[in-house]
């Protein structure tokens, strides 16, 4: 499989081989900067599969299930693979379409469109400082590859921050958004333009960041379709890179997700809805915190995945994708995640985290055979 696309041998028989090998062999999609000259192609994506799409291990566990034990050597855990992680953390949240403005209602709730984006920016405006994000300062680079673990002696700036006010910015962009978006999993199926790695630039010039520590997210409104959404996958993560070299802009293509219902995860914390959005939007936060966690770990894609990922290039949220998610309390509000794999869980072994420490933690079983 092509090193540009990041699939972490997650696929099973509920995703089709013809999804699976359409998306692998989709050419590098190319978009250009409103205010640079620069062409930018955009880099493999990091998936969060559909629910049925996951590994049956974490499809069917429910909090409280027997776990397998941890591996004694290691080798389930993450590994660095020479590249970088963002350090600062930075989010900025983009309502790409312009149902975002004219307003819309959706759910049992009828929550306006205005609710959901308070709901979405109140999330990462107070997780930096929480201990679920916490699970991340575990990381660091500027260490040899190979590594499980940063030594001892490694300096300060090379880890992961937990700092709070991490929403450095959100905009809500009036621009229409295509009905069906044309690219697969961070490519584009004409060759020319990916659209969300397009208002991806956009934001980075409206918000005037190009830095490495900076993600932009990019919210499309309910109704609006692409390629193997829904159907292979809830959401992902990726780069676009400049074709004459240099960083890559970081985003994440963040569908509506609630109108998938349970096939991306929603109302599977809080079975029941409210006004503020839970329940109805829990995919929302399980995937955008899932998403934002992988990219702070792994952000690179191209030319390969060289952050933190396993043996599988499964990343840290792929690896506990739907098993054992739980409510956080950040600010007074409840707000659905699932745990991501610490390698520092269970002695070393590795685990299904919600906070840092070297005890107990559940992993995910195996898959089972025939």
């Amino acid at each position: 499989m092509s090193p540009r696309v990041r699939f972490a041998a997650l696929a099973t028989a509920a995703v089709s081989a013809a999804a699976v090998t359409s998306m692998a062999s989709a050419g590098g999609a190319l978009a250009t900067s409103p205010s640079h000259a620069n062409a930018y192609r955009t880099a493999g994506a990091s998936i969060l599969w559909t629910k049925a799409g996951a590994p049956a291990a974490a499809r069917a566990a429910t909090p409280g299930a027997p776990t397998s034990p941890p591996s004694t050597n290691s080798s389930n855990n993450l590994i660095f693979h020479g590249g970088v992680v963002m350090h600062h953390p930075r989010i900025y949240t983009i309502f790409y379409g312009s149902e975002w403005g004219t307003g819309f209602t959706a759910g049992p709730k009828h929550l306006t469109s205005g609710t959901i984006r308070h709901y979405e920016n109140s999330f990462f405006a107070n997780v930096g400082g929480s201990p679920w994000h916490g699970v991340q300062t575990q990381f660091c680079d500027g260490i040899p590859a190979g590594n499980v673990s940063c030594p001892t002696n490694t300096p300060k700036d090379y880890f992961i921050k937990n700092q709070r006010n991490l929403l450095a910015g959100t905009w809500v962009d009036p621009t229409p958004a295509p009905a069906m978006i044309t690219a697969t999993v961070g490519q584009a199926e004409n060759g020319r333009t990916d659209p969300i790695a397009a208002e991806a630039l956009k934001a980075a010039d409206h918000f005037k960041d190009h830095s490495t520590d900076a993600l932009f997210m990019v919210f499309t409104p309910p109704g609006h379709q692409a390629v193997a959404y829904g159907s292979v996958y809830c959401a992902y993560h990726s780069e676009v890179v400049p074709t004459d070299g240099g960083h890559g802009i970081r985003f994440s293509f963040m569908p509506f997700t609630p109108e998938q219902g349970a096939g991306c995860g929603g109302n599977s914390v809080n079975a029941k809805d409210n006004s503020f959005g839970n329940g109805y939007l829990d995919s929302y936060t399980l995937a955008g915190g899932h998403e934002f966690e992988e990219a702070v770990t792994d952000p690179d894609g191209f030319p390969t995945q060289d952050g933190w990922n396993d043996y599988q290039t499964s990343e840290n949220g792929d690896k506990c994708a739907y098993f054992h998610a739980a409510n956080i309390t950040l600010a007074g509000h409840q707000y659905a995640v699932q745990p991501m794999w610490s390698n520092e869980a269970n002695d070393g072994a590795g685990g299904c985290a919600m906070k840092r420490g070297t005890g107990a933690f559940p992993v995910p079983g195996p898959l089972p055979v025939g």
